[in-house]
């Protein structure tokens, strides 16, 4: 009555259990391909074969080929030594000093009126807060003075409290021009610094080329130490390529005559008949061999 049921959760265990059984097969099935159409031997045989070609090729153009190639090292580092001196030589350092020395200064003449306008705030601070003590002073007799009235908002004659106002406002204007000084300080000490860095910067790099000159070099000399390290690589570049060219036709003659081109394409057969019969785990006739061997093993497991 109930087989349906049964046959149900047969059904649901045996589809958990085949992706474990599928993982199984298919590394066997790699496994064995691989083995099949095995490379290794016709591998070790090529290289056996190319003992000799490949010390020859190593002693006849790979050595003088890395010797060229450390000569072109040599000779960039040479050309951009070379190349560093002209940029020394050929600016003009009068006109960049000049430059130099007028943002020097006009941002020295800015940073002087920004420390005499923070010292006047630093005056206008004092004398606010000498005038508001000075008020304090004066009503400190008469704040609930006169028959206990106090101080009037505005009067003619006598303290009122639209002075102190005035002075509170003044005091607090004046801290927030010298905070405002200070930073625009801050800023212009850094370009100052700035500035006079780059007076600096330009006056050593004139003193290389005071030295430059002193050891015999001028820009004539440079030139010529540059078009001759250019030339001097297209020549060893010519060189390499015709080296790289015949060691390439020495090794297809060498690998011709000792019939490793033949091997190669064997080896190229095998790993494509490899891959063609990896790729045949995924068909659906060997999947479907595969999902029903599962099934027959799973139930005959379980007496079913």
């Amino acid at each position: 009555m109930f087989k349906w049921l049964t046959d149900f959760v047969d059904d649901t265990r045996i589809a958990f259990a085949y992706s474990h059984y599928e993982n199984d097969c298919r590394k066997k099935w790699v496994d064995d391909a691989e083995r099949m159409y095995s490379t290794e031997n016709i591998r070790r045989d090529i290289t056996a074969r190319m003992v000799v070609p490949t010390l020859y090729v190593s002693t006849a153009f790979d050595a003088p080929i890395r010797l060229f190639e450390r000569e072109l090292q040599n000779n960039a580092q040479a050309v951009s030594d070379a190349k560093a001196k002209l940029a020394v030589l050929t600016r003009d350092y009068k006109a960049e000093l000049d430059r130099a020395y007028v943002t020097l200064n006009e941002t020295r003449e800015k940073l002087d009126l920004c420390n005499q306008s923070l010292s006047s705030a630093y005056d206008d601070l004092k004398n606010a807060k000498r005038d508001l003590d000075s008020w304090y002073c004066k009503a400190e007799g008469n704040w609930f003075g006169n028959g206990g009235k106090k101080l009037p908002d505005h009067a003619f004659f006598g303290q009122d409290l639209s002075d102190r106002d005035r002075y509170k406002s003044r005091r607090d204007s004046a801290a927030q021009e010298i905070s405002r000084y200070k930073a625009e300080r801050s800023r212009l000490g850094e370009r100052f610094n700035e500035a006079r860095s780059a007076v600096q910067h330009i006056k050593d790099a004139r003193q290389k080329m005071f030295d430059l000159k002193k050891a015999g070099f001028d820009k004539r000399l440079v030139n010529a130490v540059i078009d001759r390290g250019h030339g001097e690589a297209r020549s060893i570049d010519k060189k390499v390529a015709q080296l790289t060219k015949s060691r390439s036709a020495y090794l297809e003659q060498a690998k011709d005559e000792l019939g490793v081109n033949k091997l190669e394409a064997e080896i190229r057969r095998l790993e494509q008949a490899c891959q063609t019969q990896i790729r045949a785990f995924d068909s659906e006739s060997a999947t479907a061999v595969r999902k029903a061997k599962h099934r027959e093993e799973w139930l005959a497991a379980r007496d079913r």
